[in-house]
């Protein structure tokens, strides 16, 4: 076989010499590239031999603010919650489900069975039925004792302690 039919596919682009010399020409022009990044100039040495003792030290101050946090850095406490603001949530709470029963009643035109037939029925109470009309519903105070609301005799605190949630004025 002879030197020009070297590479066959009938469309030959160059020469197998001039593929080669260019070969050749690009290797050359990548290895100067490389000795002259790879060479650090003697001045720039010590500019970064500050970094890793100051990387250090910053990663240390962390540790010791993630640990022991400084006053302020964490802020001052939450507020507590009293027992006074839990029973008026607790009061709120059962007046809004007895707004809710009695919307209930109004579409439907009957009590509810339990107060999870509401979509959004607040935890830890519960609805007693005393007959088609009358209802009461209670929950636990923070003491442990009974809050009861009662349909038939609604005590007037009920509502005053939902005024806020309600937008409804106090009386």
């Amino acid at each position: 076989m002879n030197e020009d039919y070297k590479d066959l596919p009938v469309l030959r682009v160059s020469k197998v010499e001039e593929r080669e010399r260019l070969l050749a020409q690009t290797m050359a022009h990548a290895e100067a590239l490389d000795a002259q990044f790879r060479v650090v100039p003697a001045g720039d040495r010590s500019s970064g031999a500050w970094k890793s003792p100051l990387a250090l030290l910053l990663f240390l101050l962390a540790g010791a603010v993630a640990v022991v946090p400084p006053s302020w850095v964490a802020g001052p406490p939450p507020p507590s919650i009293q027992e006074q603001d839990l029973e008026r949530g607790l009061r709120a709470s059962i007046y809004l489900q007895a707004v809710q029963v009695e919307a209930f009643r109004a579409r439907t035109g009957r009590l509810p069975e339990d107060l999870a037939e509401f979509p959004t029925p607040a935890p830890g109470l519960r609805l007693v039925r005393s007959n088609t009309r009358v209802f009461q519903i209670s929950g636990r105070r923070p003491g442990g004792d009974m809050m009861v609301y009662d349909s038939a005799h609604p005590d007037p605190e009920f509502a005053a302690a939902a005024a806020g949630w309600t937008g409804e004025s106090s009386r």
